[in-house]
């Protein structure tokens, strides 16, 4: 590590930051379109593909989490290096644990949207099976 000059790992640390924050956005565009997905669909989808949305989005969920815990321990250990070097910088912890709660939280939630929707807002005239989605 101390062949990396400070300003190369600041720069590294900021732009790993910067990451971070796109992971969330993506975490947060594919909760609003499973959300759209699962109040559009309503009744409409089968139990099976219904099951495999709720696989797929959990499997993303959970990958682009663990991704940020691991993003977030590398980190830190540059700050650490940076706070050696006398660079006063650090991790913005009530940030750290307020994402990580909307995350769990939300994706819960969204599990049980997407599980649960049909059963709220069954669509008008969908009686038969024909007219559900496959």
């Amino acid at each position: 590590m101390d062949q990396v000059s400070t300003a190369d790992l600041l720069n590294l640390l900021l732009a790993q930051r910067s990451s971070i924050d796109l992971q969330f956005q993506f975490w947060l565009t594919i909760t609003f379109a499973v959300l759209a997905a699962a109040f559009v669909a309503g009744d409409r989808l089968r139990w099976g593909l219904r099951w495999l949305a709720a696989l797929l989005y959990a499997l993303a969920s959970a990958h682009l989490i663990l991704r940020w815990m691991y993003d977030g321990t590398v980190g830190q250990h540059w700050i650490e290096e940076l706070n050696r070097r006398g660079v006063d910088i650090a991790i913005p912890w009530p940030a750290v644990y307020l994402r990580m709660t909307l995350m769990g939280i939300g994706t819960v939630s969204s599990l049980g949207f997407l599980l649960t929707a049909a059963k709220r807002h069954p669509r008008l005239g969908a009686s038969s099976e024909s007219d559900r989605i496959p």
